[in-house]
């Protein structure tokens, strides 16, 4: 006889449990869920934020800090370092730390729908247990990545002001939130200056252009469409004009070709100025922009760089208040939409002209499985993202018999046209580039190869953009030398085929820079940075990432705390990646500050590169330093300085220039090398050992 088992109720209870969730999930209205969260995500989003503010009034708080040895370890709030955790936690709040400070949020969620006027979520939501529905929101919540929009509306309204007044209640921090009180209190009165002083409607912070009646024409149409050419001929026949590029080498070329054409042009850019005689037109970088000086007419050149993190102030700014009774606009089409809301939001007219493309463009099915360096042929741009790379695979293409020009950002930007020229006059046969040549560098290639697919946008190493791979690969086809422009790459071909046709999602956002007059607020200059940065942007505009500028303020008050010199020093360009140049750069302001004379004569000594043999294997570095270090020094000195010493600097500078050209002549450039043994390595190859050295280093 059968023997009966013992009945187990925590088995039974558990089999139950996994039906009952079971046919929860079954139950749970996906598409009701998320036609509720497109309307009230910010209702949801604002209970839970609410939740985090009384979690912070009453948890023990950790931030992650670097102990010794470099390590980051986690560290709780304590007297010394609670005025850092009120910066740190509204820069740094992520997913993680949702969870970990309201691990109930979903919780919150689920009574949200309870009292929500959606009936399938509310009917849903009574029907089964609370300890089942929660969890079912909640992978709802993450399989749709809804906690990061939760994160984002955190961040949005978090700032170290709300985070200290939450830690000044919270018993376990009253003593140590006392101990910066004073300095928080000021704080607090001058964001709220900046927040009272901040309008809704930005048109107004543009008084002068609102008080004229501007028209807009506005160029839509893809890369190779003839956008820019067009506005520019009819600027010439204006009696004054101004042409606006995003790099000094499309001002360069438009201060050329307008010269070249009976149209006398001057040049002005953060590093050099070349004043035509009897010119009423000016060629210029976007920054050099002037809201004071008035115009017949203007262009401004790729204007979809509104939505670009470090830069897109600069064309808001132009769009918003530039001075010009006309004015041309060239774009892509993603941007259509929100620059024409921008234009009749300062109630300006605006005309669309849409432009095609001159020459079709198609993937190269027949290099579908492209083979490097076998399958590069005359007339092909080859793409990556970095000046390492670049060298890599021009010295592997020179190493096969290839010629090659190279572009990318650190070369001087006469270096970079020159180059440009060879290929276009057939004196190279490609061109290895970075992005550089996506913004409207008019080059006779045939075919775009992307030899990368992921670039490092200063933050992160992440996929290309939809709107970046169309740019670069639009340059393919020039229009009266080929018939057809092809794209192809080295990586991923089909993503890249896909996403050269495929629509690029509109631009929704333009960012915005902090107005000149609020860096006169009293308070340090980094402080009005990040608190201008803490406070929300309007409608649909965000603020730009000014992360370097802070940097750069900040190491400046650490010299001296000398705000008006402070606000002229950060308008001069500078790369505070290299340290080098921007040990000269504090130098300077230190002299400044401190009523020293500066040491002009001796800088350029240090910087002197008649000595530099090209046929060094470093050579090419040192000079692209020294030349980044003589722009600072002609911006310094225009500001600073007496102007009989720009003449030999920009003298050196070209000195510079023709040393790079002699070495990029020689199509003599080094191969990425094992740093053990000097084999030679391929340039995809992305470490510094061989496999062999790095073998034998095991053993």
């Amino acid at each position: 006889m059968r023997k009966k088992g013992r009945y187990n109720p925590f088995k039974a209870k558990k089999e139950n449990d996994k039906k009952q969730k079971f046919l929860a999930e079954k139950a749970f209205p996906k598409k009701e869920f998320t036609e509720y969260w497109k309307k009230h995500s910010d209702d949801v989003s604002s209970a839970v934020y609410d939740a985090f503010l009384d979690e912070l009034t009453i948890r023990r708080v950790f931030m992650m800090l670097k102990g010794p040895y470099g390590r980051s370890q986690r560290q709780e709030v304590h007297k010394g370092n609670i005025g850092k955790f009120c910066e740190y936690l509204p820069k740094k709040f992520n997913v993680d730390m949702l969870r970990e400070m309201v691990p109930n949020y979903a919780r919150i969620i689920y009574g949200v729908i309870l009292n929500c006027d959606n009936m399938p979520l509310v009917d849903f939501a009574m029907s089964v247990n609370e300890n089942i529905g929660v969890p079912i929101v909640m992978d709802n919540l993450r399989e749709n990545k809804r906690d990061k929009e939760i994160v984002e509306y955190i961040r949005t309204h978090l700032n170290e002001m709300v985070v200290y007044e939450q830690l000044s209640h919270n018993r376990n921090y009253i003593q140590a939130a006392e101990r910066i009180k004073k300095v928080m209190e000021a704080k607090r009165l001058l964001y709220h200056n900046i927040q009272e002083s901040t309008p809704d409607d930005y048109t107004t912070l543009f008084p002068l252009a609102r008080q004229m009646k501007r028209h807009f024409v506005l160029h839509i149409g893809p890369t190779n469409s003839g956008k820019t050419y067009q506005a520019v001929q009819e600027l010439m026949a204006a009696d004054s004009g101004i042409y606006l590029a995003p790099l000094r080498l499309l001002a360069y070329e438009q201060y050329e070709f307008m010269n070249g054409n009976g149209c006398p042009c001057s040049m002005i850019t953060g590093e050099e100025r070349i004043l035509m005689p009897g010119s009423f037109h000016q060629s210029s970088t976007i920054e050099m922009m002037s809201l004071k000086e008035e115009w017949d007419m203007a262009i401004i050149d790729e204007a979809q760089m509104v939505a670009d993190r470090q830069r897109g102030g600069s064309w808001t700014a132009a769009i918003l208040g530039l001075r010009a009774k006309k004015i041309h606009v060239c774009a892509s089409p993603d941007a259509e939409k929100l620059i024409t809301r921008m234009i009749k939001s300062c109630g300006d007219t605006v005309e669309i002209v849409h432009h095609e493309r001159k020459t079709p463009l198609q993937m190269d099915e027949e290099a579908s499985n492209f083979r490097f360096p076998e399958y590069v042929q005359k007339g092909d741009a080859l793409i990556v993202f970095s000046r390492k790379d670049v060298h890599s695979v021009a010295a592997e293409l020179q190493d096969s018999g290839l010629t090659c020009s190279i572009i990318y950002g650190s070369l001087p930007y006469d270096v970079r046209h020159r180059e440009a020229g060879k290929f276009a006059d057939g004196e190279t046969d490609v061109v290895v580039a970075t992005d550089a040549i996506g913004m409207g560098m008019n080059l006779p290639i045939r075919r775009v190869v992307f030899l990368e697919t992921v670039k490092f946008d200063g933050i992160k190493e992440r996929p290309l953009t939809v709107s970046e791979i169309k740019q670069i690969a639009g340059r393919a086809g020039r229009f009266g030398k080929y018939d057809v422009g092809y794209v192809t790459s080295y990586y991923d071909y089909d993503i890249i085929k896909y996403l050269v046709f495929y629509d690029a999602v509109p631009i929704s956002r333009a960012m915005i820079n902090i107005p000149e007059e609020f860096l006169e607020k009293d308070g340090k200059i980094s402080t009005i940075l990040e608190l201008w940065n803490q406070i929300p942007a309007a409608n649909y505009y965000d603020k730009g990432d000014i992360a370097e500028k802070i940097t750069v303020a900040r190491a400046l008050e650490d010299i001296k705390d000398d705000r008006e010199l402070i606000r002229q020093f950060i308008r001069i360009p500078i790369n505070i990646k290299n340290e080098e140049i921007f040990g000269v750069y504090k130098q300077f302001y230190s002299a400044v500050a401190e009523e020293r004379a500066v040491d002009l004569e001796g800088t350029m000594k240090r910087f002197d590169t008649s000595g530099i043999s090209p046929k060094y294997k470093q050579a090419l570095q040192i000079l692209e330093t020294s030349s980044a270090v003589y722009d600072f020094l002609y911006s310094f000195t225009r500001l600073f300085g007496d102007e009989e010493d720009l003449e030999l600097i920009l003298e050196t500078k070209r000195t510079i220039s023709e040393k790079i050209f002699t070495i990029l002549d020689m199509q003599k450039l080094s191969m990425k090398s094992c740093k053990c043994c000097g084999k030679k390595l391929k340039w995809s190859y992305k470490y510094a050992v061989c496999q062999e050295c790095y073998r034998k280093g095991r053993k």
